[in-house]
């Protein structure tokens, strides 16, 4: 047990005796049923987004995604492009790899750990009708270019879709960014929000969502309740497949936790920011990398990172952390484009932000349990690098 984990458990013992309570109740389903609908619905007004599916984890959001936009989007005989930061998850991209879709990767910004505007929009401007998406990342916390990505998406009309598997809780201007695009995120044990495992996808289009919960159900049709234009009167419509669905549905159970979590929001959120803010106010900025904040974002970090000017530091810090029972990770990938399953897609060196990142930075953890005390002590540790 480290003394500090990247996360910790959010639940209470009163938590736990609901969560039996829950199970010993006979009424209860532990399928997905009433209580998944009423996470979908706390979930929409929270984002402000129209609508929101409950799905297994955030990569099943994102392979929803994937098939929606191969069945939708794709134009067989022609190159079909989805652009993803070069910094990112692996589940953020492999779907549509997967699905046949050929990847181009943007430098990040080390602003704000999303795609860099400047490169994205010069790749554009040669590569106009080969783009079927944009794919960025809210990464660590932080927000993407919202402002930026609209204006794109608007003089382009190239189709954004937004992963905010790490940021749940981040706004722009005064509102959560997962209501801007189609959008995914996780509410697995390790992140901001938890259900022990689960996923979530936002849309402010019906036909979009009508769509995702027939994919998430095995493309059956009664999963969407005025469903009179998807029926085949050839078949039962028990068993009516409209599309090529698969099972990522999520359960009663994990909605019913996920709910217990939910109600403790606005607290998760001020606690990470009272810890964050602490942190920028007490490092030496001129000894480590920090994220630029803008007037309209709220970034609310996922995690704590650590971004260094060089890999003596990090190795120094790396070091303290180990010594003190500090767990860490990489900066998710690093550089994604070292990763053995891509590595034929492109050249690794040319991410130059990427790179910067992949070998000065890793990250601890930033949540509900981190005490100011802790801080210090590692702020004191960075502080004193010579």
């Amino acid at each position: 047990m480290k003394n500090w984990n990247l996360n910790e458990s959010n639940f209470t013992f009163s938590d736990r005796l609901k969560v039996c309570s829950f199970f010993l109740s006979p009424r209860n389903f532990w399928t997905m049923s009433s209580k998944v609908q009423e996470f979908e619905a706390q979930m929409a007004m929270f984002t402000k987004s129209k609508y929101a599916l409950f799905v297994s984890s955030g990569s099943a959001a994102n392979s929803i995604l994937a098939s929606y936009l191969k069945d939708y989007f794709y134009v067989e005989g022609e190159d079909n492009i989805i652009i993803f930061p070069s910094t990112t998850w692996i589940t953020s991209v492999s779907p549509f790899i997967r699905e046949g879709f050929t990847p181009k990767f943007i430098d990040i910004s080390l602003s704000n750990y999303s795609m860099r505007v400047d490169h994205l929009e010069e790749y554009i401007k040669q590569n106009r009708n080969k783009i079927r998406c944009i794919f960025p990342t809210s990464l660590l916390g932080f927000n993407a270019d919202i402002e930026n990505l609209l204006r794109i998406q608007n003089e382009y009309g190239i189709k954004i879709m937004l992963d905010n598997c790490e940021n749940t809780f981040g706004d722009y201007n005064m509102k959560n960014i997962s209501s801007y695009f189609t959008s995914t995120t996780s509410t697995y044990f390790g992140h901001q929000l938890q259900s022990v495992e689960g996923g979530f996808i936002f849309t402010n289009s019906k036909e979009e969502r009508d769509l995702f919960l027939m994919y998430r159900n095995h493309g059956m049709t009664r999963s969407v309740r005025d469903n009179e234009k998807y029926l085949n009167k050839n078949v039962d419509s028990k068993f009516d497949f409209y599309l090529l669905g698969n099972n990522y549905r999520n359960t009663d159970v994990h909605a019913f936790i996920g709910l217990l979590d939910f109600a403790r929001v606005r607290k998760y959120i001020s606690k990470r920011l009272q810890l964050y803010n602490f942190f920028k106010s007490t490092v030496k900025k001129q000894n480590i990398t920090l994220p630029v904040k803008t007037d309209k974002n709220l970034d609310v970090p996922f995690c704590l990172p650590l971004l260094f000017n060089n890999q003596y530091h990090k190795k120094t810090i790396q070091k303290y952390c180990s010594i003190n029972n500090i767990e860490s990770r990489p900066i998710v990938s690093g550089n994604l484009l070292r990763q053995t399953c891509l590595q034929k897609y492109s050249d690794h060196s040319i991410y130059t932000n990427s790179e910067f990142i992949h070998e000065n930075g890793f990250y601890i953890g930033l949540h509900n349990k981190v005490k100011e005390k802790q801080l210090e002590k590692l702020v004191n540790e960075i502080n004193n690098l010579q």
